[in-house]
């Protein structure tokens, strides 16, 4: 008897599982990167190669125009002209990557190391010049697999891209230790695996016309164009805090901040890899006309998201110094306050609001938003900054998302869908999940705490065990979505290895 792996017919949660999957290896990779080198670089070194990289992650939402997210909105259901929006995207990406080299070529290195109080990251951003020139190509692949029903091609691409990357700038950082040499590293195998992704996008699309047509690129950029402003902007906003730090504190501060100013991986794995998979069937249901049933999996999905997200920032509140202290070493103490303000941005996230504003074609929305956010985190931001320090940035990015984003989003999305804002969310099922989560986490401090552990990875260790079974037990008992989930979810693996009989 042999086993046979079944990709055939993918379902939604097939998609989901995937997509987490290849999230969880990809950010364990990111993760061991970033553990190795806040302990083999100094301060400095360190927010060297972070503000070199930021200096092009801050651009990419306006360089990219949107386009990676408009291709879920334009591939679906086309049949004829597929191939031709692929070239079509790929030859602006180019373009718009050229524009960026040119920039950096041509002084941008200088502006941006003297708005970064860092006169070493002059030298290294030379290095990122042809980084764009293939990277922002490579970044349609996602919607592009997605759209085409190769979602377990693209974990395995991402999957093998990351841990090929994780592994080239750790090697580079044991021999060297030079931030140059870790951003040389950096850019040569993300041209190599860029290169592949630009391969991969035109196998999925064999057929049709391949010519391209300025005036679909005019529409595309057209329906786009709001959503790449809106990403720059909220770009933006939600990295101002590292601006501010960066431009009033020196890089060994940044460096520490930065180190607690994170988002925990789980973000991406699940609300990201949700997300993507619903964002083309949402659109189909709205253009259909079937809102109810794209808001019905949008609330899934938030569900969904919210069974891992609320108890893993309750768990990371109690136990913050050994998660931080553990990853980077004690050096970054300091990391843990700006760490726990930050895991005040987890409710948030168990949905991906401009999800369900693209499936409604409402991306003029998501750019009103994102003037909001910014605006609104710069006041806070110089406010909170000069009562509390470096502190007060993170009090501001947290306190923008719950006073102006997710209000907002709420209403626009209710608008859409012709409902009241309260029945965008369920919020019955996220407040019981909230309780139980916060219950959890508190008698799992009280618990272990006591113990008086020396070692921290014996006390988050013991911790998590505690939670897991204080968690698990009741959110099974107590919320009849998660047996649901959880029946699907064994479904889907036990039929992900099948016998076959020869």
């Amino acid at each position: 008897m042999a086993w046979r792996f079944n990709t055939l017919g993918q379902s939604r949660t097939s998609k989901v599982l995937a997509l987490s999957l290849g999230q969880s290896l990809t950010v364990a990779v990111t993760l061991l990167t970033g553990i190795v080198l806040a302990r083999m670089l100094t301060k400095g070194e360190l927010a060297t190669y972070r503000q070199t990289l930021l200096a092009y992650n801050i651009a990419a939402p306006i360089l990219s125009l949107g386009l990676s997210s408009g291709l879920y909105y334009f591939l679906p259901n086309e049949t004829k002209k597929a191939r031709g929006i692929v070239f079509e995207a790929l030859l602006v990406m180019l373009i718009m990557g050229l524009l960026y080299a040119l920039f950096i070529a041509f002084g941008g290195n200088y502006l941006l190391a003297k708005r970064f109080s860092n006169p070493e990251v002059e030298k290294t951003l030379i290095y990122l010049i042809p980084y764009p020139l293939l990277t922002l190509p490579a970044g349609l692949l996602g919607a592009v697999l997605v759209v085409r029903g190769k979602v377990t091609q693209l974990t395995v691409f991402n999957v093998s891209s990351n841990l090929l990357l994780g592994v080239a700038v750790i090697t580079a950082c044991v021999l060297w230790t030079d931030p140059r040499s870790l951003i040389m590293t950096y850019v040569g195998i993300s041209l190599f695996t860029g290169t592949i992704a630009i391969v991969l996008m035109l196998q999925a699309v064999p057929d049709g016309d391949w010519r391209p047509s300025w005036g679909n690129i005019k529409t595309m950029i057209g329906f786009s164009l709001p959503l790449a402003l809106a990403s720059m902007i909220g770009s933006i906003a939600l990295q101002l805090d590292k601006f501010i730090i960066s431009a009033m504190r020196t890089p060994e501060e940044f460096a520490v901040y930065s180190n607690g100013a994170i988002e925990i991986p789980l973000i991406g794995m699940i609300t990201g890899a949700i997300s993507t998979v619903i964002l083309a069937d949402m659109a189909a249901y709205c253009k259909k006309g079937e809102k109810q049933k794209a808001l019905a999996l949008f609330k899934k999905a938030a569900v969904h998201s919210a069974l891992i997200l609320l108890p893993a920032m309750a768990f990371l509140m109690v136990y913050a110094d050994e998660f931080i202290t553990i990853l980077f070493s004690n050096k970054y103490e300091g990391s843990v306050g700006v760490f726990r303000i930050y895991l005040g941005i987890l409710p948030i996230r168990i949905v991906m609001y401009g999800a369900a504003l693209m499936a409604l074609n409402m991306t003029r929305v998501i750019l009103w938003r994102s003037i909001g956010d910014l605006i609104s985190n710069a006041v806070l931001s110089c406010l909170f900054v000069y009562l509390w320090g470096p502190y007060g940035a993170a009090f501001a990015t947290v306190i923008t998302l719950f006073i102006w984003t997710v209000p907002f989003n709420l209403k626009m999305i209710a608008q859409g869908f012709e409902c009241r804002w309260l029945d965008v969310l369920p919020m019955a099922p996220i407040v019981k999940i909230s309780i139980i989560s916060l219950f959890s986490a508190f008698v799992s401090g009280l618990l272990t705490f006591p113990l008086g552990l020396q070692e921290k990875i014996s006390t988050i260790t013991i911790g998590i065990l505690v939670f897991g079974g204080i968690y698990f037990g009741l959110i099974w008992r107590t919320l009849p979505e998660t047996q649901e989930m959880g029946q699907v979810l064994l479904a889907k693996w036990s039929r992900v290895f099948r016998p076959v009989v020869p």
